[in-house]
């Protein structure tokens, strides 16, 4: 009897503190398979991340649609401010079928607390601005408000009463 039983692919789910996330981030060279993820707000990502994370808001609506884009085969360290939103996003990694994915524990708040260096605030653009779909989205509200601002000029207006009356002149 012939037995063809599947190979089961391994995942390595883990959740690590900052320093073992800064010692791995450390051990990291340019060309690997490591990408820093902030599951935070743009806002609290402009106002504090790690240095190389892309910013990838979990209260987008997005969120998942960007995760489907992604190399499910790389190395990705995710985090928010305290380690709630980026757990969440942990678990559905998993469940999208990414290989390595590690939760930073304790978040920005922690790792601030540790003493771990952060990006600098003149960093320039994060990498996630050149992917192709962030791109058509950026695009598409672009086009969205002009076209509200160019239907806007076409809409009825109201019927203004002026205090001039004219007079009729006798033939």
């Amino acid at each position: 009897m012939h037995n063809s039983a599947k190979k089961t692919e391994v995942q390595l789910s883990k959740d690590i503190f900052p320093a073992e996330t800064w010692d791995l981030i450390s051990n990291y060279k340019e060309g690997d398979n490591l990408v820093i993820i902030d599951v935070s707000t743009p806002q609290e990502y402009e106002y504090l991340h790690l240095e190389g994370a892309i910013n990838i808001n979990i209260l987008s609506r997005f969120f998942k649609t960007r995760l489907d884009v992604m190399n499910k085969n790389r190395t990705y360290v995710i985090y928010c401010k305290v380690g709630g939103r980026s757990k969440i996003a942990q678990k559905l990694m998993q469940q999208l079928g990414f290989q390595t994915v590690y939760n930073i524990v304790g978040g920005t708040l922690l790792w601030e607390e540790e003493g771990l260096p952060f990006a600098s605030e003149t960093e320039g653009v994060n990498k996630f601005s050149f992917c192709p779909f962030f791109i058509s989205i950026v695009t598409f509200r672009k086009i969205k408000k002009v076209l509200h601002s160019v239907l806007s000029r076409f809409e009825k207006k109201p019927y203004i009463r002026t205090k001039h009356f004219f007079k009729t002149s006798k033939l």
